[in-house]
């Protein structure tokens, strides 16, 4: 049935939406965990297949010398301190200079052997450069096990003999006429809720195959795992988890975004890693990552179906940070429902999916995510209230933030400036990614008594760098406005200076300021902050 017939269908009332978990989303979430499945199993036997006796040696680059010398790396090894910073140079550099990698460039050995490092027991040695003038040194693995698999490769669980550490280890086929963007990127990130790099190598095979391997932080869980879990349980995830990957989903995009200028381009659970017992979240595989650029196009047939954004599916090239945005509602969605929330089977399906419960997108709309689309005809059906979709006992604070999230507009979800504008429009723009850290359905996380269910303390939220968070995100979204720095560390949001227009001074806003009634505009002061925290 295509498009036109089925949204026809919902319109005349043919066709019912149901938010009931078994209902047709749960047979199409249990077909498509049985196809993924099926799936991953085929593609690790096939890689492994391809794998096997290929690789007697390796002739490798130690990336921590190569790049070492770059200007994205030099810059990011200066600011390694800092979780919520860059310098402002870091802004209006390119992650695409060729050149500067290639100047320095030196190769150095690494030896498989017995094999080519992805089967059981077999083992890695490579050179890597000493630190502060130290000498190289060597470094072995042994491989464990494969983990994941995809078109990008294979992930594999390794164990480091010099130290007995775990380490993830993602092996990609790499074109030698180009960079591996992957590799910039996470040469750039250093956050807490960004999975760590340790450092990497080239690998060649007997076909002269060249193949990058990325030394990653091994961190055992995933929010998908963690989900399904209790799917098969049958219970929700406890409200407190769901707060906990929530929120440190949106602050490590804050930093991705608005510090780094990184969009992810595939958030969805399986990449939210998880550790078990702090529940810690890390985002990983930044195979689909680009620094987009305003004005260059990018391609639009990109990010997991279920968390794709309806820019993207209406053939939008260029967009911005906010499919980023659309992915975290959805991703949340799912986390409070046990189900996805739009589960197409394709493309068009995906579309169907989300205009049963948003409606039918108007022509403003359709044009602010993508203006180069032409065709309107969609049949009108209305919108299903949220709180009709999630069980009467969801907190209505998380069922505010999904509807704040999924908006058809990119521009409500992540793309405004703050700068006087009237408090009912600066309500629906949380969608801002630190913004959304500030929203009333993590009140609960900023409980100094908080805790686990098992009682242990909950893993680090709120260990922002003033500097970083002042600069990386104010000097950004509110240019020139005070603030007090101990109070964005504490709350995570910053402080602004507003005018009710009914009393002579500026008030200062804490963390429920956007719910603050009758406040008609954000306004800054000429000078800079002279309070204390």
């Amino acid at each position: 049935m295509n498009v036109m017939r089925r949204l026809k269908s919902i319109a005349s009332g043919r066709t019912s939406i149901s938010s009931d978990p078994g209902g047709d989303s749960g047979t199409k979430r249990a077909k498509f965990d049985q196809e993924t499945d099926q799936r991953d199993n085929e593609e690790t036997n096939r890689i492994v297949r391809r794998a096997t006796g290929l690789e007697q040696h390796m002739a490798s680059t130690s990336l921590e010398t190569a790049a070492s010398t770059s200007d994205i790396s030099s810059t990011a090894r200066r600011e390694k301190s800092s979780h919520d910073q860059l310098p402002k140079e870091m802004h209006e550099m390119r992650i695409r200079d060729e050149k500067a990698n290639n100047r320095d460039e030196k190769d150095v050995e690494a030896a498989v052997v017995n094999g080519n490092g992805t089967e059981t027991g077999q083992i890695i040695a490579t050179t890597i450069a000493g630190q502060n003038g130290q000498p190289k040194q060597t470094i072995s693995y042994m491989a464990e096990r494969v983990v994941g698999t995809g078109s990008f490769g294979v992930v594999f669980q390794a164990k480091c003999l010099e130290t007995g550490e775990a380490v993830a280890i993602k092996k990609v086929l790499q074109d030698k006429r180009y960079k591996n963007r992957e590799l910039q990127i996470m040469r750039v990130l250093d956050h807490p809720n960004v999975v760590q790099l340790k450092h990497c190598f080239f690998s060649t095979t007997d076909k002269d195959e060249l193949y990058l391997n990325l030394v990653l932080e091994y961190i055992s869980e995933t929010v998908y795992r963690v989900s399904k879990h209790y799917i098969r349980m049958n219970q929700h995830m406890p409200i407190i988890y769901v707060q906990l990957y929530a929120y440190q989903i949106c602050r490590a995009l804050n930093y991705m975004h608005h510090v780094v200028g990184v969009c992810h381009r595939d958030i969805k659970p399986q990449n939210l890693l998880v550790n078990p017992h702090t529940h810690q979240l890390k985002i990983c595989d930044f195979g689909s990552a680009k620094m987009l650029v305003p004005g260059e196009p990018n391609i639009s047939y990109i990010c997991s179906r279920y968390y794709r954004a309806p820019e993207l599916i209406f053939g939008a090239t260029e967009y911005t940070t906010a499919i980023d945005m659309w992915s975290v509602g959805c991703v949340l969605a799912e986390l409070l429902l046990g189900q996805p929330l739009f589960p197409g089977e394709s493309g068009v399906d995906q579309l169907v999916e989300i205009i049963k419960i948003l409606g039918t997108p108007t022509r403003e709309e359709i044009k602010c995510m993508n203006p180069n689309y032409n065709e309107f005809k969609f049949p009108q059906i209305k919108a299903h209230p949220w709180h009709k979709i999630f069980h009467k006992r969801m907190p209505p604070e998380a069922v505010d933030l999904v509807s704040r999230l999924l908006q058809y507009s990119p521009n409500l979800r992540c793309t405004a400036e703050l700068n006087m504008l009237p408090v009912s429009m600066v309500k629906r723009l949380l969608q801002l990614p630190l913004e959304a850290c500030a929203h009333l359905f993590f009140d609960d996380l900023r409980d100094p008594n908080a805790r686990l269910p098992n009682g242990q303390a909950l893993p680090p939220l709120f260990d922002f760098t003033a500097q970083g968070t002042a600069n990386g995100f104010l000097d950004e979204r509110l240019p020139d406005k005070p603030c007090c720095p101990a109070l964005i560390a504490q709350f995570a949001l910053p402080f602004v200076f507003i005018n009710d227009g009914r009393s002579k001074g500026e008030q200062i806003l804490g963390p429920g300021w956007l719910f603050i009634k009758d406040m008609d505009v954000l306004v800054g002061l000429s000078g800079g902050w002279n309070g204390t925290a």
